[in-house]
């Protein structure tokens, strides 16, 4: 297969824009062990080091409800950190107002994930988090040898002016995947329902709509007797319905403000709740004919998302956002070949992209209340080791995968436990919070030349499938989904995130990737939760309208309540300030 990869400048970089490219190189090579962050001058791995001590207990604060890593405390993964770092973990988890609350309050758990363009100044000037470049130099030799242009990245960008390390984003990934992967967002259907109607093409949501209501007048029930409406969503995620399952058509995503967006591949962002262009109207449009039409779920304005969880395992919905949002649907029916699958639709496919300074609306830092900061610090070190980073995607050697030539090679045990999905594999913690891996999946590890994610290798893709994914991928003809994806993006039908940096050397992918989203301040900062608050207010009526001439009449008294409240002020900010971080970071 045709590697996707980028044409190679000979011009050296500045050395912290070299840093970031880099990070996987290899120059620094191996696993190094908690205790002093060394490695041999050889280039091979180290082994971590082990521990029979007694384990602290570490506390993650996350703002996302729904994580599953509680539910498995004795994991093999959870196992292994404890081996290798003599540390248990357990989430704290949080929604936004949760979180608030606790940073007024000031006791936060040892690490917290948060949002730094948002969070920084509060965390930082509130005296909420410690600095890491002490706890580096002693505990972080894989961080600061893996990922180094993120650590001077954080200094300058993330410190409150405090050129220090308080943040460390998870998923770095400085390069394009050279193959593409499954997609897991985007319009997620039940795949023997709409093979049954012909697999119509999906180029925009009405097309979806009119493949919904082909699909529910089939099949109006569950087989245990339960209505199966076409399309759902939850209420306790803030503005995410109206954004992410609208991507495939728009192709717009938000940087540090639900408020602004912008399409992938262009140079500017736009307000998404007065620009009528934007996600969110096209998600009024599709809701609200969905209602009209019968296909719109009556809990979807008020459930939260283990409810619709909960739906979606039983088979209740034909349409969702992801693959993840499905419930244990495709794990229940993983030998019947049933289930659900993002198809491609739209513009975008959800594949591909850098991330030189990885998600970092989830990145860690340590609190002040933690009374082991020490050992929250070797822990995260191992998260960004490629050791660690494996064993978190792939599994632990001798029982998921072993060496073969030289380099690591999943069992089929391990195919086959993971296909078969279900309580059994999700309980081995395998890869179960990829928010918590500090290296992406694609980052090789230069000891053996493989991805740390043993399952995105070509043979291991090809050989991974279910009967479900099989089915999916040979209608298209393909051996495995992410070879639909790559297919379709070579062949010019659809982008994917990996299209706006074709062409581009490696220093301009880290200038695009580095350009300083603006932050908000305090004043406008309480103008975007006021605007969020409207906008899930005011979309819920506008959904409900029962004819056009009412659905604009709400449209319009909408589109004012977000003027009145300010909301161009944001966008003048944020137009004025990315303009500016653009030139800043050298991007025409």
């Amino acid at each position: 297969m045709r590697k996707r990869g980028l044409k190679r400048t000979a011009a050296m970089m500045t050395l912290t824009l070299a840093m970031l490219v880099s990070a996987c190189s290899g120059n620094n090579g191996g696993t190094t062990p908690a205790n002093n962050g060394g490695t041999d001058n050889t280039g091979a791995e180290k082994p971590a080091a082990e521990t029979t001590q007694e384990l602290t207990t570490l506390r993650v604060l996350v703002v996302e409800p729904g994580t599953k890593w509680n539910t498995y405390p004795d994991s093999v993964i959870a196992k292994e950190i404890a081996r290798k770092v003599g540390v248990k973990i357990e989430y704290v988890e949080a929604d936004d107002n949760k979180f608030n609350v606790m940073l007024a309050g000031g006791d936060l758990p040892d690490i917290v994930r948060a949002d730094p363009n948002k969070y920084a100044k509060q965390l930082i000037e509130g005296n909420l988090i410690v600095p890491m470049d002490d706890m580096l130099a002693a505990h972080g030799g894989d961080i600061t040898a893996n990922v180094p242009g993120v650590v001077e990245y954080s200094k300058k960008n993330w410190s409150a002016g405090q050129d220090k390390v308080f943040f460390l984003p998870p998923q770095v990934q400085p390069k394009p995947s050279p193959v593409a992967k499954t997609m897991t967002i985007g319009p997620t259907i039940r795949w023997e329902y709409y093979k049954e109607i012909g697999t119509p093409e999906i180029k925009n949501t009405d097309d979806l709509l009119n493949a919904l209501e082909q699909i529910v007048a089939k099949h109006p029930t569950t087989e245990d007797g339960k209505k199966i409406y076409g399309v759902s969503m939850w209420q306790d995620w803030g503005l995410w319905p109206y954004s992410i399952p609208f991507i495939f058509e728009t192709q717009q995503l938000a940087a540090n403000t639900d408020i602004m967006v912008k399409e992938e591949g262009t140079d500017q962002y736009i307000n998404f709740l007065t620009n009528e262009k934007s996600s969110f109207w096209k998600a009024m449009e599709f809701y609200n004919q969905a209602n009209l039409r019968g296909l719109l779920d009556p809990d979807a304005l008020t459930m939260k998302h283990n409810d619709y969880l909960a739906k979606a395992t039983a088979g209740q919905f034909v349409v969702g956002p992801a693959t993840w949002a499905m419930g244990d649907f495709n794990s229940q029916y993983a030998k019947d070949g049933k289930g659900y699958v993002v198809i491609p639709a739209g513009k975008l496919l959800w594949s591909g992209g850098v991330g030189p300074l990885g998600w970092a609306d989830k990145s860690y830092s340590i609190s002040k209340s933690s009374k082991n900061p020490e050992k929250a610090m070797e822990f995260l070190n191992y998260l960004y080791s490629y050791e660690g980073a494996r064993a978190m995607y792939s599994g632990i050697e001798g029982e998921h995968w072993e060496m073969v030539d030289g380099k690591p090679v999943l069992k089929d045990a391990t195919f086959t436990l993971k296909n078969e999905g279900g309580a059994a594999w999700e309980s081995t913690g395998i890869a179960l919070d990829r928010n918590l891996i500090g290296l992406g999946s694609s980052v090789e590890d230069p000891a053996t030349g493989t991805p740390v994610d043993l399952f995105t290798t070509v043979d291991a893709l090809a050989k991974n499938v279910t009967a479900l994914e099989k089915d999916f991928s040979e209608h298209y003809g393909a051996s495995y989904p992410g070879e639909v994806v790559q297919k379709l993006v070579e062949e010019g039908k659809y982008n994917d995130f990996s299209t706006p940096y074709q062409g581009l050397s490696d220093d301009e992918i880290v200038a695009m990737a580095t350009i300083v989203t603006p932050v908000l301040d305090e004043e406008l900062t309480k103008i975007e939760a006021q605007l969020k608050e409207l906008g899930a207010r005011h979309a819920a009526r506008i959904i409900l309208s029962k004819n056009e001439a009412e659905f604009e009449k709400n449209k319009q008294e909408a589109l004012k309540a977000f003027k009145d409240a300010g909301a161009e002020k944001i966008t003048e900010y944020y137009t004025a300030a990315y303009t500016e971080a653009r030139a800043a970071a050298g991007v025409k």
